[in-house]
């Protein structure tokens, strides 16, 4: 038996090799200590040294022979001993072809069965030798289970004297015998061979191929050999290093998530140095990971990964793949997000070659579209993974961000329009003006609130121009046209002005009435129109800090800006200037802006982006792309078009000083279907807190005009509780005035309902029930009105949308589903509370709603 197994070419063991020899023992008893005499005899041969043993004189050996030493015994000692395999295969007539001196590939045997039809098989009729087992235990146990007589047989071939075939010479070392080449066993004088070689010469010759399992080679079956082969080699390196591996990759993923945890935490602080710190080592980390599963090479392991049964290892490479991805799209945004956050130098008008917006804009668009690109690359990634080829623990995590991840590109998304949309709107590449009115919301008026102040800023190639802050008064001085205001302000004012402009709800309609007061009173066009709700900059100021002004004694907070410039305004400031502190205030806020820093500024934009949603800002714009964009993302304060119920209160404050802010409003819509239509019971209730407070402006009566906006063709049933004043203009209108073309339109549509006192307008595609709301000090009024909708259920689904006045404040608001007797509620959106046989829905009303009840 070998003590090192022979290979071949292919480093498979050769089992041809071994058919050839023949077991070898030691004959001598073990007590005979006598040294045996080896004869060197020089090969003719390439000159190889051999020694080779004499041969030995036949005897007989048995056991009384050597009565101490049990069959067993000897065989144990023979299987023990060494031997020379030139001897052995010589003796068998064998040639050594091959003079190469290297050693043979060591590889294990694979564990086979070779059964044999005799029960009583030779002890080497087994050729398994399993890796990490102990061949001698197993012959042991094999040869407990005979009776000693059956060893005879064995032991006699064992002892039998052995003889060198040919001219007892053998060239070179062992190295590669074909067990089908039977050249030598075909010699003349043929050596008998021993039940053994008998045993492997039949156990391994080539066996005749049946015809019906032949295979003919095709590029199909190279295919297959191909693909067995590549798996085979992922299958040894993945044996060779896989749990290595699996723990750097489970170390690496790990330290990826967490980099990527605490980039989140910067952000969060608006750390944006650290955020794309921890990005670029997340990106490291999943870099390092995706090297451990490509150690056989990347064409390899893809190769391997496209086969059955190798789905871990593609999962696996894709979603470090993805991680990179997101992690280098991360660090992307962070810089970028970085850079935005700097934007307030450019509000520097004294800053000349700095700071830029358009550099500002275009490190952000190449860092989205980087992103989104990545984010679309992550999500097909993902989407290809065998989520049962993920651990149990992990597969939430996964699933989460494959949910996650539209959402992140749809957000990418956005941004990328955003950015551009703000390269528009400061002309990076040219000169851009806009008109700011500062509504405020004190004061309502149907878009917002009454523009008391104006500001004029210019862009210029992304940079701040120019910006100031005025008295609208006295841009209204100077118009030269007399123009006839609305009705209902006829009893304040004798013309109208751009002050008094935003008259109409629908803000598009207003603003480009604004824009042409404008451009008659300041003489020069404007790009468009943005106002701004006052609180806003408490709010801001709140973020930035207080703003000293030493010249009114005064320091202006976020609690008491409002309150304090509307003293100086209406009391104790310059009576030929009294918006002076406006003027004044608007640089010193400008230059805290600017000075903030990147914390503050991100703050700054989060309460800007609240700001749009609540309609405290609206925006207005010449240009139809940015028009478009402003209609599309819903700051543009137009009234919406739906084919749904519809309902919008709108107030506006007519000389009633600054009391809204002294009030508290609550909207209730009672909803009853009907068969051919649906009724609705709408209630308004002020309640006027004003009246003793130490501050003039919030104790005046609050005079409100109502338009309450319905779906076209709906017809008013009843009203109670309204206001009927008799308010008489301040002077007859001659020829002298001009009527406005779209005020005229507007009013002439109108129907005047002497009974109720209503307006009812047309306007936006909405009819329009008009009526006063006069509400003292102390009091608190309610109106209801009632009115039917010529709508139907379609589909067994209702739905109402609830447009929100920009700056009118509804701290509850009640919605009243009643069930019909036929139909029966089955869902809604959002959930209705059912009390009784009413579904009901109550809140504040912080921004337009849409609500929806589904019947069957």
């Amino acid at each position: 038996m070998f003590d090192v197994r022979p290979v071949d070419k292919t480093g498979a063991v050769d089992f041809a090799k071994i058919s050839f020899v023949s077991p070898v023992i030691k004959l001598r008893n073990k007590n005979n200590k006598a040294p045996i005499k080896i004869n060197r005899t020089k090969i003719e041969n390439e000159n190889v040294v051999i020694a080779i043993a004499p041969i030995a004189s036949p005897q007989i050996v048995s056991k009384e022979t050597v009565p101490h030493i049990s069959e067993k015994e000897e065989l144990e000692n023979f299987l023990s001993s060494e031997f020379n395999p030139h001897i052995e295969i010589a003796s068998v007539g064998g040639e050594i072809i091959s003079k190469n001196d290297s050693k043979p590939r060591y590889k294990p045997i694979l564990r086979n069965n070779f059964q044999n039809e005799e029960e009583a098989t030779p002890i080497f009729a087994s050729a398994e030798v399993a890796l990490g087992d102990d061949p001698f235990d197993k012959i042991q146990g094999h040869l407990e289970q005979r009776r000693m007589d059956d060893y005879q047989p064995i032991l006699a071939e064992m002892r039998r004297p052995i003889k060198l075939a040919g001219d007892g010479v053998i060239a070179g070392e062992l190295k590669e015998i074909s067990i089908f080449n039977t050249t030598n066993l075909e010699k003349a004088n043929p050596i008998q061979s021993s039940p053994e070689l008998n045993f492997w010469t039949e156990q391994f010759k080539p066996k005749e191929r049946s015809p019906k399992f032949g295979i003919k080679l095709s590029a199909l079956s190279s295919t297959g050999i191909l693909a067995v082969l590549a798996i085979s080699l992922g299958a040894f390196y993945f044996g060779q290093y896989g749990f290595n591996v699996k723990n750097e990759l489970a170390q690496e993923g790990g330290a990826a998530a967490k980099s990527i945890e605490t980039a989140k935490e910067n952000l969060k602080n608006f750390d944006f140095v650290s955020a794309s710190d921890n990005f670029a080592r997340a990106y490291e980390e999943f870099s390092k990971a995706g090297e451990r599963l490509n150690f056989m090479g990347a064409s390899i392991s893809s190769f391997i990964a496209e086969f059955p049964g190798a789905g871990k290892l593609k999962s696996a490479k894709n979603i470090i793949a993805a991680g990179k991805l997101i992690a280098n799209s991360g660090k992307a945004m962070s810089d970028a997000i970085g850079a935005v956050a700097k934007t307030g130098l450019i509000l520097n008008p004294s800053e000349s070659g700095g700071m830029s917006v358009s550099k500002i804009m275009g490190s952000l668009g190449e860092s989205l579209s980087l992103s989104k690109k990545n984010i679309k690359k992550a999500r097909a990634l993902l989407a290809d993974i065998e989520i049962d080829d993920i651990p149990e623990d992990k597969k939430p995590a996964i699933e989460e961000l494959n949910a996650k991840l539209p959402l992140f590109e749809k957000l990418i998304s956005e941004a990328t329009d955003y950015s551009k949309f703000l390269e528009n709107l400061i002309g990076t590449k040219g000169a851009k003006k806009y008109l700011l009115l500062f509504q405020n919301s004190n004061e309502l008026r149907p878009t917002g609130g009454f523009p008391g102040s104006y500001g004029v800023i210019s862009f210029k190639d992304g940079q701040l121009q120019d910006f100031f802050a005025d008295d609208s008064y006295n841009l209204d001085g100077q118009l030269k046209d007399l123009i006839i205001p609305p009705l209902q302000l006829q009893h304040i004012t004798p013309a109208w002005g751009m002050r008094d402009a935003n008259w109409f709800v629908d803000f598009p309609s207003s603003a480009a009435k604004i824009s042409q007061f404008f451009k008659k009173e300041a003489g020069y066009d404007i790009d468009g129109v943005i106002t701004v709700n006052p609180k806003i900059v408490s709010k801001i100021l709140d973020i930035v800090g207080s703003v000293e002004m030493p010249q009114y004694g005064v320091v202006l907070n976020s609690e008491n800006l409002i309150t304090t410039v509307q003293d100086q305004v209406e009391y104790k400031g310059d009576r030929k200037k009294p918006k002076q502190i406006v003027m004044d205030l608007a640089p010193e806020l400008l230059k805290k802006l600017y000075l903030a820093d990147s914390g503050k500024w991100m703050n700054i934009f989060n309460i800007l982006v609240a700001s749009l949603e609540s309609k405290d800002i609206l925006m207005y714009f010449r240009d139809l792309g940015l028009e478009s964009f402003s209609a599309d993302k819903g700051f543009s304060g137009a009234v919406k078009q739906t084919s749904a119920d519809y309902l919008m209160v709108t107030l506006a404050n007519v000389k009633g000083s600054k009391t809204d802010a002294m009030i508290d409003s609550s909207v209730k819509i009672d909803t009853a279907i009907e068969s051919r239509s649906i009724k609705h019971e709408l209630s308004l209730v002020r309640q006027h807190n004003g009246g003793e407070t130490e501050y003039g402006f919030y104790n005046k009566i609050n005079p409100a005009f109502v338009r309450v906006l319905v779906p076209e063709g709906s017809e008013l049933i009843s009203i109670t509780g309204n206001s009927k004043p008799n308010y008489k203009p301040l002077i007859n209108y001659d020829k002298s005035f001009k009527t406005d073309d779209d005020l005229f339109k507007f009013e002439s549509s109108a129907y005047y309902d002497s009974e109720n006192e209503v307006f009812i307008f047309k306007e936006s595609g909405k009819t329009e029930f008009g009526f006063w709301m006069i509400t003292e000090p102390g009091e608190t009024k309610t109106i209801i009105v009632e009115y039917a909708v010529p709508l139907k259920i379609q589909n067994g689904k209702y739905e109402l949308l609830v447009q929100k006045q920009p700056g009118f404040e509804i701290k509850n608001f009640e919605f009243v589903m009643n069930k019909p007797d036929n139909l029966e509620i089955t869902s809604s959106e959002p959930t209705l509370n059912k009390i009784g046989d009413k579904y009901i829905l109550n809140g504040a009303l912080e921004r337009d709603t849409s609500i929806g009840v589904l019947f069957k």
